[in-house]
């Protein structure tokens, strides 16, 4: 048997800004959507006894008209009690925990929170306004100032991620902003803390992702758990997957199972050394230059190095200077870099120019 312990981070990591989200805004966000279905709101007991009698359906139509006007990061989330959740995971990271634990990391071109926003352009379209685009890219752009609404990285990120795209075509400038979001709430969290569970000695760690042109949206499902668990051989699923999509998935949880069994996704046994037959080998995640290898879910499974490493950068030196600069903080760690610049140490070399 594996004598460590194994962790698995499908789409996102422990260090997102989502991670945790205050009291006090939890409690908002309670009362705003017990006045959106018709519940009382004089006391926390009436709210919950309320919500609780109401269809889901009903929850998530008022939850997706609320994001209309909130933007699409008014999410539901952990909240530290003290009782339950003690701790930000970001400060719970700090300590070096008392056994080896294996970690299996990675985050999809996918990810469900721009589905999240776009549930706000169609709840729009269903209300008969013809703004919805607008509505859609503007709560992606309300979303990047973070749970204080900072005008600053708002603006900076704003014109970061509009260098590709033009800010006068709708379909260019919504992907711009899609692609801004993904990265500072789960792409980049995601290398952070592979990052750190690798310079800190903490087990093996191996990083994927998927990219975007692979995998079935319809499903509701992103591409990796669709492999990973087999999706493409469901009796219910017959059809909708090609042959080059079934293989890649078999691939993946070969991968998945051994990693499970020997904490390296390579082997089946901890003792194993014989390369796998199956795919070309996971190479470790090596933090540094030359390093941050990971496994791309893609037809041939490629290896490369180096994800959204510009992208990144911008958030983690960038907006984090330029936070730092005002003085501004976060008791939750979730804004300036995630509040890690402690756990992960020294900044490596990067792009000085931001300029695409």
């Amino acid at each position: 048997l594996h004598s460590s312990q194994v962790l698995g981070h499908w789409g996102g990591s422990a260090l997102s800004p989502a991670a945790v989200i205050s009291s006090d805004r939890a409690q908002q966000q309670a009362v705003a959507l017990a006045r959106e279905v018709s519940c009382p709101t004089s006391s926390s007991q009436e709210v919950v006894s309320c919500l609780r009698q109401k269809p889901a359906n009903v929850l998530n139509d008022a939850q997706t008209k609320l994001l209309a006007v909130s933007g699409p990061f008014h999410y539901w989330g952990p909240v530290v009690d003290g009782q339950y959740l003690r701790e930000a995971p970001a400060r719970a990271l700090q300590r070096t925990p008392g056994v080896k634990v294996d970690l299996l990391i990675g985050s999809s071109q996918d990810d469900g929170l721009i589905d999240r926003a776009k549930a706000v352009k169609q709840f729009e379209e269903r209300q008969g306004r013809a703004n919805s685009k607008t509505a859609f890219y503007q709560a992606l752009q309300n979303s990047l100032g973070g749970e204080d609404a900072d005008a600053r990285v708002l603006a900076a990120a704003t014109w970061y991620y509009s260098l590709e795209h033009s800010a006068d075509d709708y379909a260019s400038f919504s992907r711009a902003l899609e692609n801004a979001t993904r990265d500072y709430f789960i792409t980049c969290p995601t290398i952070d803390m592979a990052r750190l569970w690798a310079r800190r000695a903490r087990g093996n760690v191996f990083m994927y992702h998927a990219p975007e042109s692979y995998g079935r949206g319809s499903l509701e499902l992103l591409v990796d758990v669709q492999h990973a668990f087999g999706l493409p051989f469901y009796p219910g699923h017959q059809g909708q997957f090609s042959l080059e999509e079934k293989s890649l998935s078999l691939k993946v949880m070969q991968y998945v199972s051994n990693f499970i069994r020997s904490g390296n996704p390579n082997y089946p046994h901890e003792f194993s050394r014989r390369a796998p037959e199956f795919a070309a080998p996971w190479p470790d995640f090596v933090p540094g230059a030359g390093g941050e290898s990971y496994k791309e879910f893609s037809t041939l499974l490629p290896s490369r190095q180096g994800l959204k490493q510009t992208d990144c950068s911008f958030w983690s030196k960038y907006i984090r200077t330029l936070k730092a600069s005002a003085g501004s903080g976060s008791q939750h760690g979730w804004e300036l870099g995630w509040g890690l610049k402690d756990l992960l140490g020294p900044r490596e070399p990067g792009p000085k120019s931001y300029s695409k």
